[in-house]
């Protein structure tokens, strides 16, 4: 008698202990993401009128959604270049997060800043950190910027300048 009412105990804590860890692996959110690495980049970027951005970078590295490049330069259509450290595409939105020592260049003009944001679909580029322009001999610094690539023009915030001969 005592070993069949051992047998039937241990048998209902078997059961219970199956139904336990089957709940807990419904309520755990476990995903597994694959990571895909790919060298020496080149992707082009197309608006309405064509070719509007050439991007290249050393190392693309795909994980879930979340698309990096490292070692990155943008050169857009109409002249302008961009290089930064990495940058993080937001497919979604058709943005790009640039990432350490981001500089930006024109004609006449140079941007340096550690953060940036890249929107494909304005032509946009603004950031909300430390920002150094020089354009020919002046100087300015400011704190957080707008940059309109067509027409081209920069807005910068909490301005200090500084101009030379």
């Amino acid at each position: 008698m005592k070993f069949l009412f051992l047998h039937l105990v241990f048998l209902l804590f078997s059961i219970a202990s199956l139904a336990y860890i089957d709940y807990l692996q419904s309520r755990s959110k476990i995903h597994t993401l694959e990571k895909s690495i790919a060298r020496n980049i080149s992707i082009k970027v197309f608006g309405e009128g064509g070719e509007e951005w050439r991007i290249e970078g050393r190392e693309l590295v795909s994980f879930g959604k979340e698309l990096n490049l490292l070692g990155v330069l943008l050169v857009s259509a109409s002249g302008y270049s961009i290089k930064a450290d990495s940058i993080t595409f937001l497919r979604d939105k058709n943005l790009g997060v640039l990432r350490g020592n981001v500089e930006i260049r024109g004609e006449a003009f140079f941007v340096k800043t550690d953060k940036a944001v890249v929107d494909f679909n304005k032509n946009l580029i603004y950031g909300e950190e430390e920002v150094m322009v020089w354009k020919g001999s002046n100087y300015v610094e400011g704190k957080g910027f707008r940059a309109y690539l067509k027409p081209f023009r920069v807005i910068i915030n909490s301005v200090r300048t500084r101009h030379e001969a």
